[in-house]
């Protein structure tokens, strides 16, 4: 779980939003982690999961684009035997308890 704060630390040092109790970036953040957990599952690269993520956020999630790049980065460093755990519940989970 050291990774996930370490990621968390990484992310709030580059989203918009501010913490608060029911902090809304987890659930968002969470789905893009996920995104880019199956993109390397699935042998794209860390560059073509970042592009395609970037691309795929809605106009409510576009506020987030700025996470895309250090998110990615962290499940990309992720050894390959922690891809078979939940990572992007992991993810929110670590969120929700800042």
């Amino acid at each position: 779980m050291r990774m996930i704060s370490l990621g968390f630390a990484a992310l709030c040092a580059f989203a918009p939003f501010a913490a608060t109790a029911q902090n809304p970036i987890c659930e968002p953040t969470g789905e893009i982690v996920a995104a880019a957990v199956a993109a390397r599952k699935g042998g794209q690269s860390a560059e073509a999961a970042k592009a395609g993520i970037s691309d795929g956020l809605d106009a409510s999630r576009e506020g987030y684009a700025p996470a895309v790049q250090p998110l990615v980065d962290w499940v990309y460093d992720l050894p390959e035997k922690d891809l078979q755990k939940d990572v992007a519940g992991a993810w929110v989970v670590q969120c929700k308890a800042q």
